[in-house]
């Protein structure tokens, strides 16, 4: 692609016209359209960093250089989801609490029909990957998979583990070799909460 065909594209990709270039960059309309039709021979060396910040992009991209996979038009924004956030749920020998505490702002989770919630973790069986009294963000009513980490009701009791199948059985795994994992019997009232997809350290 030639500089002047560069040119063009970037500023129509951008949204600008000829005279918001032109008044960016200190000259006049007209010169802005010879730069777009070939003549840019007498382009002076002075104008093609301004030239190029003007359409967001490279100096050497603008002179045909080099070839990004990628020029953003515009910086994204940040979405936030507001999700509830409950007391705590054991990453030890079990809670049973879920007081619901208040609803918080998540950067970056994707709604697609799906509920999330927040819970403070309290223990330390899941460190190091899990540190005592962080918060983790957990996508309901998916499957986990063997060696993800969820959120499990077990016999009376909430905890955060790591879902492990061995043999045919289903095992409760902590990180923290100090706590033995937990073996699911069939007869055991158990069910699966949802799957941690973030955690949160307060510093």
């Amino acid at each position: 692609m030639q500089i002047n065909e560069i040119i063009k594209k970037r500023r129509k990709e951008l949204g600008l016209t000829l005279k918001q270039v032109a008044e960016q960059l200190g000259v006049s309309e007209s010169l802005i359209s010879r730069y777009e039709s070939k003549d840019v021979k007498n382009m002076g060396i002075d104008k093609i960093a301004p030239l190029a910040e003007i359409l967001k992009c490279t100096p050497a991209y603008l002179m045909g250089w080099e070839i990004p996979e990628e020029i953003p038009n515009s910086i994204p924004e940040v979405e936030f989801m507001s999700i509830p956030l409950y007391a705590s749920v054991s990453a030890g020998y079990g809670s049973c609490q879920s007081e619901f505490i208040k609803m918080i702002a998540i950067p970056g989770l994707k709604p697609n029909g799906t509920t999330y919630f927040a819970v403070k973790v309290k223990g330390d069986s899941m460190e190091p990957k899990i540190p005592d009294n962080s918060t983790v963000i957990i996508k309901k009513d998916i499957a986990i998979e063997n060696g993800d980490i969820g959120a499990f009701y077990y016999n009376g009791e909430s905890y955060v583990k790591q879902k492990r199948i061995n043999n045919g059985k289903l095992i409760l795994h902590s990180f923290n070799l100090a706590y033995e994992s937990i073996l699911v019997q069939p007869y055991d009232d158990f069910k699966e909460y949802g799957k941690v997809v973030k955690v949160l350290i307060d510093l």
